[in-house]
């Protein structure tokens, strides 16, 4: 017995509908299934040991800001030895390696004017804040060093944005130091808690303050022999000439004078007096 068009027609009907519903119960499965993935991914994240184990994991990482991408440094070997030679200049890559790997993030995109960040793996703790020592020299090169933070790291940080504006606002130079938010008021580093950029004042303008005088090295005064001897004490009489008055060093040691530890006239009677017995 043969099926009618009409029931033909209903069974493909039903045919399409059924397959419209798988489609629709795997489209939610796949969504629910990627929700309960987020979920547990930020319940580890925001676990305070996955925290931690995180942050121990990234104790030696470096991020690398400004580094220009270049044909010569596409493999990670070639970019590791590039980072090693503009972090540690100074260090031959022969010696013990500083630079365990590095590579781009993200994928490069041909619309994409600034380079792509460098993460760079460190072999220690140490050779990353031998690596920070470089930062003055490396911000001249518009290249700048970061630490490779955890996403909880980057939500503080992102919390302390309008703080970091108001600091530079103010005439400060801010910087974080992980998740602290400092900066520099004249020679000293000061810590800027969240909010408290608003009730920290504008460094005071520095006013260069007068030179001081310039102080000769030395005077000379004219004195009179005669006189120099009556104030020593000794009888000079008139008919004896000591001639002109005599220029004398006053009063500075140290000077190519002749004279120069002559600061009284009683100590320059006593050199005349020795003079005049030899």
């Amino acid at each position: 017995m043969g099926n009618s068009p009409d029931d033909r027609h209903t069974i493909q009907a039903l045919v399409a509908e059924v397959e419209q519903l798988k489609k629709l119960i795997n489209n939610n499965r796949a969504q629910s299934d990627s929700q309960h993935d987020n979920c547990r991914q930020h319940r580890m994240e925001s676990s305070p040991q996955t925290e931690h184990m995180l942050r121990y994991s990234k104790r030696q990482n470096l991020v690398v800001f400004g580094v220009a991408e270049s044909s010569a440094c596409t493999t990670p070997e070639a970019l590791a030895a590039h980072l090693h030679s503009l972090l540690f200049g100074d260090v031959p890559s022969s010696a013990a390696p500083l630079v365990s790997c590095a590579y781009r993030l993200g994928k490069w995109k041909a619309a994409q004017k600034k380079p792509r960040a460098v993460l760079v793996e460190l072999t220690t703790v140490s050779a990353k804040h031998r690596a920070f020592k470089a930062s003055s020299r490396l911000r001249a090169s518009h290249i700048r060093l970061d630490e490779d933070l955890t996403p909880q790291q980057m939500q503080q940080r992102k919390g302390l944005s309008s703080d970091f504006l108001g600091l530079k606002v103010r005439g400060f130079k801010p910087f974080f130091r992980g998740t602290t938010l400092k900066y520099r008021d004249g020679g000293v580093v000061r810590q800027c808690a969240k909010g408290g950029a608003n009730k920290i004042r504008a460094p005071a303008p520095t006013v260069p303050g007068p030179r001081p005088a310039h102080r000769p090295e030395h005077t000379n005064v004219a004195m009179d022999p005669a006189e120099v001897l009556r104030q020593a004490g000794v009888s000079v009489s008139k008919e004896f000439d000591l001639g002109p008055a005599l220029p004398f060093t006053m009063g500075t040691a140290g000077s190519d004078s002749e004279f120069h530890d002559c600061a009284s006239p009683t100590a320059s009677a006593s050199r005349l007096m020795g003079t005049f017995s030899g």
